[in-house]
């Protein structure tokens, strides 16, 4: 699988909110709302910004710390929302379970 340069989003914030996690990522200076939900059947992510020539295939999703620290899911991209919507149960796990705070969410395309 080749991939190609990842999108690099940063975190602002991220809390829990009932069933999910919410906060803001910031993309070339503009900021965007993130939801990451519990999924254990269709992990799926939907971004806020056009991408064009990708697929529903399952793409490479990762949380990252600045000590180093990362987690990443393989998810199918679903195409564009308002926000930036990861439905993952082990991103999901890995906030939840950990008070590492991860920085930066990567995106890497085929």
């Amino acid at each position: 699988m080749k991939l190609k340069l990842p999108f690099k989003l940063k975190i602002d914030n991220i809390i829990k909110n009932g069933s999910s996690f919410e906060g803001k990522v910031v993309f070339h200076d503009k900021e965007y709302d993130v939801i990451i939900n519990m999924q254990k059947n269709e992990k799926t992510v939907r971004v806020p910004f056009s991408v064009i020539g990708i697929s529903e295939n399952e793409i490479l999703v990762r949380l990252s710390a600045t000590s180093g620290v990362y987690v990443e899911d393989h998810v199918k991209f679903k195409g564009r929302s308002e926000n930036l919507e990861i439905d993952s149960d082990i991103l999901f796990d890995e906030i939840a379970n950990n008070e590492i705070k991860f920085d930066i969410i990567e995106i890497f395309v085929k």
